[in-house]
């Protein structure tokens, strides 16, 4: 029997969700028969999370740092929680760069905790890029009826358009292309690229992003060989993709790709960071501070985020 993969879990924002579903995914067989949890966190949170829900965690906890009396707040933003979550986020990705486990998986933080500890990150992609030395990294979900892909990740969205260029376009469909040929085993995948503007620019009468910047991008991409389609009309190309027209769609900004995935597998949705040198998983929602330690918190998307790492490793 193959031995089983150590498989690193970040504790996330202590005063959300995070202890919480960690506690809960640990003790299912569906973890448990297919890797070895490494559980990155403060061992008196997950001793609080063990009280206050009545769970046994049986396995290994690294907890390097100084946060053996780390206070849990629950539901609150707080410094100190921001500092926990970070440090235990690099104490993960240093050890999966060493080899030491065979990939990270990410529970929710908190980016206002987070940037009241200094942080200038808006969120774990653009920290595992500079943590990792990575160049390009694009946000993945995957565990729906389709996969997304986002162009442009956590910004304004009076920003996008600017940030919509042919060099990024080129870029991400590349790092996609790529990590869905060796991370997923996908020959020639199958990429559909949205449009930004509605009925993707009707020719210019709603907009020129497309005419200018994503269509030469697509062109370019088929040139090198990406099986790359579009721009297509965000509004029919989700239904498209529902019944399986392709591997991977290409939305241009956050809430454009987002909605549709969530909707249709909120509760199985994982991330998946590409381009990165090590795999890279979380739960597709945040901290859930409404309802933190509360004992309500469903543990199925972590647990499909653990199940994905793995996955992927073995691909």
């Amino acid at each position: 029997m193959a031995t089983k993969p150590l498989i690193g879990i970040t504790m996330g924002d202590p005063n959300g969700i995070g202890p919480e579903i960690i506690a809960k995914a640990v003790q299912s067989s569906e973890v448990l028969n297919i890797c070895e949890p490494v559980i990155y966190a403060s061992r008196s949170v997950l001793r609080k999370a063990e009280l206050a829900f009545g769970l046994t965690i049986d396995c290994k906890i690294e907890d390097k740092g100084n946060f053996n009396d780390l206070e849990v707040n629950a539901g609150s933003i707080d410094k100190e929680a921001g500092e926990a979550s970070l440090f235990f986020i690099e104490e993960a990705v240093k050890d999966a760069l060493d080899k030491k486990i065979g990939a990270v998986v990410t529970a929710p933080i908190s980016k206002e905790s987070t940037h009241l500890s200094g942080s200038v990150y808006p969120g774990h992609t653009e920290m595992l890029r500079d943590l990792t030395g990575a160049e390009n990294v694009v946000m993945l979900f995957e565990g729906g009826p389709f996969k997304v892909a986002l162009a442009t990740i956590h910004c304004a969205l009076s920003e996008v358009p600017n940030l919509i260029t042919k060099e990024k376009i080129l870029t991400t469909l590349s790092v996609c292309d790529k990590d869905l040929r060796e991370k997923y085993g996908i020959d020639n995948p199958r990429i559909s690229v949205c449009g930004l503007n509605p009925h993707a620019g009707e020719a210019g009468a709603f907009g020129d992003e497309e005419i200018n910047e994503i269509i030469p991008a697509v062109k370019d991409a088929v040139s090198n060989g990406i099986n790359a389609t579009g721009p297509l009309p965000a509004d029919t190309l989700f239904y498209r993709a529902n019944r399986g027209e392709w591997d991977l769609v290409l939305a241009m900004y956050h809430d454009q790709g987002l909605i549709p995935f969530k909707m249709l597998a909120f509760d199985t949705g994982v991330n998946v960071t590409l381009g990165l040198p090590i795999v890279r998983t979380s739960p597709d929602h945040g901290t859930a501070f409404d309802i933190a330690w509360k004992g309500t918190a469903k543990p199925t998307s972590i647990i499909e985020a653990i199940k994905a790492a793995v996955r992927l490793i073995r691909q």
